[in-house]
């Protein structure tokens, strides 16, 4: 069997509105000039020495250095409100604690935002418990998931891990007749080479470049996106990484696709609308799109098999 390295490329994305910084740095301008025209004779014009900032993020590494902070690379450690408390005041930003709701909380936004900015994965230790931590300040990690799980290296591209999922129906088990044949018909999975799909995306924010956008990515990373299949008629969005999603009312349209797409959702229970589709699609995976909520159990034992269960982010 063969492998091949699977990567993704990423490159960083720039916000499309603004989001609230995590912290507020305030410094009382006449204090630091004053300060600074001290050291400037103390130091005997010693510049890189007067000049050099408390902040190894660089929030004070501006043009213009303190007197114009930084606060979005501020990470909260206090250092500048440690050394000069007199003249540095950092506060958590109040705009960022109405990110959100209870359930879906500020930090957890923060995770996302900063996956979808950069395309990398947040990784977090043992966290530091001491002073300045917890809630509303950053705190100090050390790393130590890496050292005692060995797994995780794979992210770094140090060592190889299958990501790859087969979506589709399994036999219990396998019975085979006297000349080793299959006695009864064999499923046909379908594999993709990551654990990750795009679904369809809410009617509130359902738009003609999303859905574009969606249906490339797809095709680039080598998944599915899940789409309306009037919005995939509309734009013409049909290939192998491009997944119907059709109403019980909608039946007809799927007679205007050029070719059996690699699976099919129907969305929602509807018994002749199953049975026309999986008329119509014979070797194609039909799944039924249900809430989480829903029994999908007597749907099972009448003969489905294949089960698209959806929820909210919060689950």
């Amino acid at each position: 069997m063969n492998y091949r390295r699977y990567h993704i490329p990423c490159e960083a994305c720039p916000d499309v509105a603004p989001y609230p910084n995590r912290f507020q740095v305030r410094v009382i301008r006449w204090r630091l000039a004053r300060l600074l025209l001290h050291e400037l004779f103390h130091y005997r014009f010693n510049l890189p020495v007067v000049t050099s900032r408390p902040c190894v993020y660089g929030t004070f590494s501006g043009p213009v250095g303190g007197f114009a902070p930084r606060p979005s690379q501020c990470v909260g450690c206090l250092r500048c409100t440690i050394e000069y408390p007199d003249m540095v005041r950092v506060r958590p930003d109040p705009a960022r604690h109405h990110l959100g709701d209870a359930y879906f909380t500020p930090d957890k936004l923060d995770t996302v935002v900063q996956e979808a900015a950069t395309g990398q994965i947040p990784v977090r230790g043992a966290g530091y418990r001491g002073a300045f931590g917890g809630e509303g300040w950053d705190g100090m990690w050390t790393d130590m998931s890496e050292i005692v799980r060995p797994t995780r290296d794979g992210i770094h591209g140090r060592e190889f891990i299958s990501t790859a999922v087969d979506l589709g129906e399994r036999p219990g088990v396998l019975a085979f007749d006297d000349t080793g044949v299959a006695s009864a018909p064999l499923p046909r999975p379908f594999s993709l080479l990551i654990p990750i799909l795009f679904d369809a995306p809410p009617l509130l924010v359902e738009d003609p470049i999303l859905c574009r956008v969606l249906a490339e990515a797809a095709g680039r990373i080598q998944t599915l996106a899940v789409l309306p299949i009037r919005r995939l008629l509309a734009q013409g969005l049909q290939g192998p990484a491009v997944a119907p999603l059709v109403r019980p009312e909608e039946i007809q349209s799927t007679g205007e696709l050029r070719e059996p797409p690699p699976i099919l959702e129907l969305d929602g229970w509807d018994a002749g609308a199953y049975r026309a589709l999986k008329t119509r699609f014979p070797a194609t995976p039909l799944y039924v799109r249900l809430p989480l909520e829903c029994d999908a159990l007597p749907l099972a034992r009448s003969g489905v098999r294949l089960f698209h269960l959806t929820a909210d982010y919060h689950g």
